[in-house]
């Protein structure tokens, strides 16, 4: 078992682990924090780890950055990396060169002993070479804590490995640590259960994804994804197969050039058949049936019924080294061999550059079995490229893009919706195509863009019904992110005609016809969510649209269960889509660690789908949540709005305005809230507006604003009509009791608290009504009244995680009202820190936000984040609200 410095995610939040590197090193954060852990253990002692991983897989920028933190650290550092060409204890030689002049007479010839060939029949005397190994180490360590990078041991020779290994195992108080990597295969006997090891595996898809778009221009998505695939996580692959002018390593050919020719033809058929094949499919198309050397040979494993290769460039190694002459007999033998409809039609299809009837055909119907939407939008593609009639590959490429859409690739359906286009203007096929480009557009954070595109569709009159319907529908979706009312006055004359015309097959494959009441009624909700009607009978499977409507009619809970099952689902496509209000549902309703597994999802998502609308609302939701946890560091890391989207904007600007007002400064908050709303005081989102208004209150009360947030709140309440959500009842009462400055706003305080139901429904908005009355009573000189009320907010706060909150109702208590045996707070762990930490921590106390006080002391805001993680572990707290009470109590 490995020690605990040592082991994978040990210690992963220790502030000291590496800063700077793990913006360059993409998804490489668990491991640069165990590296971390190994040179914090270095301070105290030695400590050792050896890297492993194939090639090309990042074990050498790893110990750059190590190295990088350590040179931070003040640590003195000794490169000894093998020689190509190693002769006997050349890595040790290499390692204690600049030392051996600093060592006692009598021991320096013990190690210079090692340099010179030994005469026949004599041997090295171990134990005294390893004495002195380590107090030529011990020098540089006593003065810092040294430490030892060798990179690519796998080629060092085995005397200094085997050396080396002995003088760790007699360490005790050397404050040395020793970084090692290795290529897996080739490690060396002595390092084997000399030193612990840490496994590097493939990046994860998501990292690999940011990693290729920051190597790679933007371009072809379908080419993007196969780059994906290829390379499976390997950054060195991603390297090679994202540039066309980089050429595969000498290493991979000629590893394969080394094997027979059999063992080659074989090789080719596994390389060109993937992963899924059967090795007895493989040896009856290449007529090869041993696997032996290319097994010996650590190219591939052949185990429960698959063929794997070790590495991808040795996969791409086996295709590139064969003529195109041979590729193509191998393609044909497997299409021959295989009994899977969808390879073979896949085979054909590589065989033939041009268009043919029957391969087209052969890959449509293959991609109904092809077990994914993305295999299924290739399938259509292809049969598509293959096509002889345009229409035949307009309706193929229509296709293609829904499933590309389904399979959550925004930027595929938009290059093949305008295929669609480009090849036909068919009414029911181009609206298909507006379709997938909509919904696409939508994701890519351009909503007016989709609106137009969808609504210009539906305006051509398509003849299938359910395509009208289906378009109507993601003009809907484009008005309910873009905010316009334009739009959304237009959705009644788009719904008209929706209608008319019989289902066509490629209307029921968009919308169930079962399902045409739903989406009809969706429509009209989003146009006017107090107007929509009853709810129709749904079907079980229409989790989406009711979870839609559920959202825009405040029925936080139900709209999380709904569109939670779409996202459990496992489309990409429908969970981009029902995303943004899911998350938003789970933090109105309280539910905030789930909160936080859906966004750590959506980020993942967002990366390999390459979506912009996410990478919006991720940090902006994220920002919200630490806001409401009382944790102010989510504002540094917004992005600023984009105006190009109501929905994300509106976003943005609350996620900014609770941020800044958790860290106490009222007047920005104001300002960010204020910002929901235009000069007129109508909201920019006309559903994402009126539920700040409470924030929009207490903040206009507490810098001057009453009258303009008057005003707004006025313009709020009729539009919200005579019939109001009960949420809406509860936020607009509640923002009108914190703009009264008189005994009515009791009254108002009645209205909000007046359904206790709503407490389960939206805990947080209840409980801050509750808190803000007991504050009221208690200014009144009416503590008794307040108690009841701020108890209960505090234990709904307590029960959420909104520590910040829940303290502050603690606060708001007279200390004789207080329940019995509460420990007051202890300020005299704040003394004992230094100087500049108090600063720090008085600064944070009073609201200042990590720039803030960075500015203020020449740092960065991470800095300043790492000192205040490590004031927070000194005194026992967890947030700036418990920092303030701490500093400043009562």
């Amino acid at each position: 078992m490995l020690p605990s410095w040592c082991r994978p995610g040990a210690d992963d939040g220790l502030p000291s682990v590496v800063n700077s590197a793990d913006t360059a090193l993409i998804g490489r954060a668990r491991e640069l924090a165990d590296l971390g852990a190994v040179l914090d253990a270095a301070a105290f002692g030695p400590a050792a780890l050896l890297l492993c991983g194939p090639a090309g897989v990042g074990r050498t920028a790893l110990l750059d950055a190590a190295t990088a933190d350590a040179r931070r650290r003040g640590h003195r550092i000794r490169h000894a990396t093998p020689p190509v060409c190693p002769r006997p204890f050349a890595l040790l030689r290499r390692l204690l060169g600049p030392d051996l002049g600093r060592l006692p007479g009598h021991l320096r010839p013990r190690l210079t002993e090692l340099w010179a060939p030994l005469p026949p029949g004599r041997t090295v005397d171990e134990p005294a070479v390893v004495t002195a190994l380590l107090l030529a180490l011990d020098g540089p360590a006593r003065r810092a804590p040294l430490l030892i990078v060798a990179d690519d041991v796998h080629r060092a020779d085995e005397q200094s490995l085997r050396l080396l290994v002995a003088a760790l195992r007699h360490t005790s108080t050397e404050r040395i640590a020793l970084l090692l990597a290795a290529r897996d295969g080739d490690l060396p006997g002595p390092l084997i259960n000399g030193i612990p090891r840490y496994d590097v595996g493939p990046l994860a898809e998501d990292a690999a994804a940011r990693l290729l778009d920051a190597r790679r221009p933007p371009g072809d998505a379908r080419a993007r994804d196969e780059i994906l695939r290829r390379a499976a996580g390997n950054p060195l692959a991603l390297r090679v197969f994202g540039d066309p002018g980089q050429r595969l390593p000498y290493e991979f050919e000629a590893q394969v050039r080394a094997l027979s020719p059999p063992t080659r033809r074989l090789l080719l058929h596994a390389a060109l058949a993937g992963d899924a094949e059967h090795p007895g499919i493989l040896n009856r198309a290449a007529g090869v049936a041993d696997w032996a050397e290319a097994e010996r040979a650590g190219i591939v494993v052949v185990r429960d019924g698959s063929v794997h290769f070790r590495h991808p460039l040795s996969r791409a190694a086996c295709v590139t080294g064969a003529t195109p002459a041979a590729i193509a007999r191998a393609h044909r033998d497997l299409a021959a061999a295989t009994g899977d409809r969808y390879r073979r039609a896949w085979h054909r299809a590589a065989v033939t550059p041009g268009p043919d009837a029957r391969v087209a055909a052969e890959l449509e119907v293959a991609a109904e079995g092809a077990g994914g939407h993305l295999a299924e939008a290739a399938a259509l593609q292809s049969a598509a490229e293959h096509s002889i009639g345009d229409l035949d590959a307009a309706r193929r490429y229509a296709r293609a893009s829904l499933a590309a859409h389904r399979g959550g690739r925004p930027q595929w359906a938009l290059e093949l919706s305008a295929k669609v286009t480009a090849a036909t203007g068919d009414a029911d096929l181009t609206a298909v195509a507006a379709c997938s480009a909509g919904l696409a557009l939508l994701h890519r954070e351009q909503p007016e863009r989709a609106f137009e595109t969808a609504a210009r569709a539906v305006r051509r009159g398509p003849r299938d019904g359910l395509v009208t319907l289906s378009a109507v529908l993601v003009a809907a979706s484009a008005a309910l992110l873009s905010g316009v009312r334009a739009h959304r006055e237009q959705l009644p004359a788009l719904l008209a005609p929706a209608g008319e015309g019989g289902a066509g097959e490629l209307g029921t494959s968009m919308i169930p016809l079962a399902d045409a009441g739903l989406a009809r009624w969706v429509v009209r909700t989003i146009g006017d969510p107090a107007g929509g009607g009853p709810e129709p009978a749904a079907p079980g499977a229409a989790g989406l649209l009711t979870g839609t409507v559920a959202f825009l009619r405040d029925e936080s809970t139900r709209a999380a269960v709904g569109l939670g099952a779409v996202w459990a689902a496992g489309a990409p496509g429908s969970a981009l889509a029902a995303y943004p209000l899911l998350a938003l549902a789970l933090i109105d309703s309280g539910r905030w660690a789930e909160a936080d597994r859906t966004l750590d999802r959506a980020e993942r998502l967002a990366a390999v789908c390459r979506v912009p609308l996410l990478d919006s609302l991720v940090p902006a939701l994220r920002a919200t949540v630490r806001a409401l946890r009382h944790d102010a560091t989510g504002l540094d890391i917004l992005p600023p709005p984009s105006c190009t989207s109501a929905f994300a904007d509106s976003v943005q600007l609350r996620a900014a305005g609770l941020s800044v007002l958790a860290a106490g400064d009222h007047e920005r908050a104001y300002r960010h809230f204020r910002g929901l709303f235009d000069a007129e005081g109508e909201p920019r989102h006309y559903f994402l507006g009126p539920r700040s208004l409470p924030q929009l209150a207490l903040t206009a009360a507490c810098t001057g604003h009453v009258p303009e947030a008057a005003r707004i709140l006025a313009r709020a309440r009729t539009a919200a009509g005579t019939q109001p959500t009960g949420r809406m009842i509860m936020l607009l009462a509640h923002a009108e009791a914190l703009l009264d400055d008189t005994d009515r706003a009791e009254e108002s305080f009645g209205r909000v608290l007046a359904d206790p139901q709503r407490a389960l429904h939206w805990p947080v908005e209840f409980a801050e009504a509750q808190l803000n009355l007991g504050i009221w009573l208690c200014r009144r000189k009416r503590p008794l009244d307040a108690r009841p009320y701020l108890l209960a907010a505090r234990d709904t706060f307590l029960r959420v995680g909104a520590a910040g909150h829940a303290d502050q109702a603690h606060r708001a208590l007279p200390v004789a009202l207080r329940p019995a045996g509460e420990p007051a707070p202890e300020t005299a762990g704040f003394h004992a820190l230094t100087a500049q930490k108090q600063t720090i921590a008085r600064m944070a106390a009073a609201g200042m936000s990590n720039r803030d006080i960075a500015d203020r002391f020449c740092l960065s805001p991470r800095t300043v984040g790492s000192h205040l993680y490590r004031i927070y572990a000194e005194l026992g707290v967890g947030n700036r609200h418990q920092l303030r009470a701490l500093i400043q109590p009562g």
